[in-house]
Parts: C-alpha cells; structure tokens; sequence
C-alpha cells in the first residue's frame, strides 16, 4: 500500500482549515483521515474512524485538554473540522476507572462532555481512542488485516507476521468492555506501534499524523505481503453450460425477483454490475457455496451487504424462464435464511433489534459477474 503523505498537501491543509477556531492539530488530523477514507481497502463509506489529542478553549476561554474524534454521520473520505467534535479529554479518560459502563451511559458521558452541544455523537469508538496516550490515533477495517485475522488460527498468524511491533487485542463489540482490554494490552506492552483488533480490524497511533499514518500505511502492507505469499492461485471451477446468458438478460430478473414490498407500493432497489477475470473464477469455483458464505470480514461490511451473499443458478442463454424459476426458488430460501438468522440472533440482544428488509445486497452468479442492490 502506498504512502500518500505529503509535506506540501499538509501544508496545504493547514492554510485552508487552521482559523481563531480550528488549530494545526485538528488541520492535520482532516488531511490524513482524508488519506485514510479514500482508500477502499482500509475502510469504507462511513467506516473508521480517527482523532488527535490537543488543547482548545472552553465557553469562557480556558484552555482545555481535549479529543477530536471522528463524530457519528462523517466519512473519513471528506471529513472536515466539524466532523472532529472535541470531547473534554480528563473526564472521559477517568471512565477507565470503571468496572462496567453501559453503552447508553458511554454516549451520555460522551455528549455532556462535547465543548459543542450542538456537535454530532462521538463515535462509539471514542473511550478506546482516549485510553491511548498517543496524540494522533487511527483505526481502520483493512481488508488485508481482516484477511489475516478472520481465519482459524489468526490470532497466532498475525502475531507471527507483526511479532512485538503490535499489541493483540480479542474480539469484542465496540464499547467500554473492548476500549478497557485495549487499554490493558497496550499497558502490558507500551512500545507497540499499534493494536491488532482481532475479527474488526487495526489502530496504529504516533506523536505526529504523519507517525501514525505511516505506521497504519506500513502494517497494512506487511499484511499484504503475507498474503501475497499465502494466495491459492486458482480456484477448482464447476462446469457451466456452453452458453451463458448475459448480464444485461439476467438484471431485470433479478431485479424483480428482489423488489421490497413496502406500505408505499413496490420498491425496486437498484442495481451494480461488475466483472473481471478474479470475479468470474470466484463466481464460478466448485466451492462457492462454502467460501462465499464464511461472513463479512468485519461488522462494518454487514451494514452494506448482509451477513452473506445470494447465489443464483448459472443461466443458460436462451432459457431465461427456466433461470427465472430457479432464481425465486434462490430467492425464497435466502429470505427465509434471513429471517431465521435475524431471529436467532435478536434472542440474545439485550434490547431487541428491528429487522430489516430480508432482500440480499449482493447476488452472485456463476460465470457471469456479481450485482449489487441497493436502494
């Protein structure tokens, strides 16, 4: 992965954010979230998030000790300073004195801690970012991480590939249970560059945003070369008839196939195509059904595509009735797979969840490409 930083686009940034109201730190936290947001492989739309430790003034002018964290509805990609609410540092950095903290008491500490009252929510992520004692903390969801840690035996192959540079921290929801744990790895070993958050994803931290930015930037490639080194060349593909329908035959098909039925009439979501030689192997391995099912690399993908994707028959040019068919036999089962996974799950939440529709966010076809839908 490539190291994007540049002296003169820092300084850049600089001059255009730093005012009576925004200071250097917080200038250059926007420049290298920025960095960080618009590459796909470390987070998507919405995911990750950042934050620097600096001084501002409160109300009445007194300096104050605080934490820009990346707020609730802000994308790294194009964040800007209001997307960094400043939190008072001190009072939430003494929640770590706590045996237990609800999630609703962690955004109520949060939020009587905004120097801003009118500020967007502090990402749940803020109690662990204000646990370092670092100045500049980054987190993302690198796929090349996640690939490393979401497999039997990740927690052993990461610490064989990153070794004591980075500290290894266990599944756990986002809140103040994974921010404490967090906080006791890094304690255990304080000259880590950073912390493996196993089956979620990676924070490196520095003195400078340059420092932590180059040290998320250097990680994520280790782990890309492992698994460069680690790849299965080919897939063992299934045999698929001598002649395929095209995308273009297929879409309106499935199109319909996964229309929401909803208070106002029908809604149709809209639809993606895309394919390559890598998706058309993937699509078409004999192994698809177990592979392409395993789950999403991190929480954060689930919100975008579902739990799992939809796989559809391949289709046989000429034959659309037939695809049809066995496409809403696919269909039918994956809405009722939905419904039974939304309810297994909603038994064990301590505040019952509200479903979603049960349509899939992405369909998978043999030979031909993938689709995504969305509203």
């Amino acid at each position: 992965m490539e190291n994007l930083w540049s002296d003169t686009d820092a300084q850049n940034y600089i001059d255009q954010f730093t005012t009576n109201e925004v200071n250097q730190d917080v200038s250059l936290r926007v420049y290298t979230s920025r960095l960080l947001g618009g590459e796909p492989k470390l987070v998507l739309h919405g995911g990750g998030n950042t934050s620097v430790k600096t001084v501002m003034p409160d109300m009445l002018g007194q300096d104050t000790e605080v934490l820009c964290v990346k707020g609730s509805g802000w994308d790294l990609g194009d964040i800007e300073p209001p997307g960094l609410p400043a939190v008072r540092l001190e009072p939430i950095r003494q929640l770590s004195a706590l045996s237990a903290l609800s999630d609703e008491g962690m955004v109520n500490a949060q939020r009587i801690n905004l120097l801003d009252a009118s500020a967007p929510n502090p990402s749940v992520e803020t109690l662990l970012h204000a646990f370092l004692p670092h100045k500049f903390v980054d987190h993302t969801h690198a796929n090349a991480v996640l690939a490393l840690t979401d497999q039997e035996g990740g927690d052993e192959i990461c610490q064989e590939v990153f070794g004591d540079r980075m500290g290894y921290v266990p599944y756990i929801m986002p809140g103040f249970d994974l921010a404490k744990k967090a906080k006791e790895v890094f304690e255990n070993d304080p000259d880590v560059e950073g912390l493996i958050l196993l089956k979620h994803g990676i924070f490196s931290f520095g003195e400078t945003a340059q420092e932590s930015y180059g040290r998320m930037i250097e990680m994520v490639s280790i782990a890309e070369t492992e698994i460069e080194k680690r790849r299965l060349r080919n897939f063992s593909g299934v045999d698929l008839p001598a002649q395929l329908a095209c995308a273009t035959e297929i879409a309106p098909v499935l199109r319909g196939l996964c229309a929401l039925d909803t208070e106002a009439g029908t809604q149709r979501l809209v639809m993606d195509f895309r394919t390559n030689d890598a998706i058309v192997a993937f699509t078409g391995g004999d192994g698809i059904g177990r592979y392409s099912q395993q789950g999403t690399v991190t929480p954060d993908h689930v919100i975008r595509t579902k739990p799992n994707p939809l796989i559809v028959p391949a289709p046989v040019a000429g034959k659309l009735d037939e695809f049809a068919a066995d496409a809403c036999t696919a269909v039918e089962k994956y809405i009722a797979d939905y419904h039974a996974y939304f309810a297994r799950n909603n038994k064990s939440q301590a505040t019952p969840k509200t479903e979603l529709d049960p349509m899939p966010r992405v369909i998978l076809v043999p030979g031909v490409g993938l689709f995504g839908l969305g509203k």
